[in-house]
């Protein structure tokens, strides 16, 4: 008789819900670097043109194009923040996932083990009672 664990749909039912997880974590993960990136370009840009925006402010030009690109920058930094945010409360919740995937996984190693100790005391016993009968079977010859 082979081992069935019996709660195996739901260990399913526990893996497929922490692989969803980790993937909402993961493409979290991935807007996050795509802002940070964005960010790191703004900000390039924006020491580039910081000498410019000085001379342009001291010769009169507009400054609602400069206001448009701090708002561009502080926007993004904003969105940063959010996803952040957002990977720690995901972060937790693959972690709170994978804990109770391995409390299931935990629980059939220990019903297999003791499944496994059973087996072997009932072969064990088998081959006891073999032992005995040829015992008797030869004793009576």
């Amino acid at each position: 008789m082979a081992f069935r664990f019996t709660l195996q749909s739901v260990l399913r039912l526990r893996r497929s819900r922490e692989k969803q997880e980790e993937r909402k974590l993961l493409a979290i993960a991935s807007a996050a670097g795509r802002v940070r990136t964005e960010i790191e370009r703004l900000e390039e840009i924006s020491m580039d043109q910081y000498q410019r925006r000085n001379d342009e402010l001291t010769s009169g030009a507009t400054i609602g194009a400069m206001l448009q690109f701090d708002t561009l920058q502080f926007e993004r930094r904003k969105i940063l923040a959010e996803l952040e945010h957002k990977r720690a409360e995901q972060a937790a919740e693959y972690r709170r996932a994978r804990q109770q995937r391995e409390i299931m996984e935990g629980l059939r190693d220990h019903q297999k083990a003791k499944f496994d100790r059973e087996f072997q005391k009932r072969e064990q016993e088998r081959a006891d009672e073999i032992f005995l009968i040829r015992k008797i079977v030869s004793d009576r010859e």
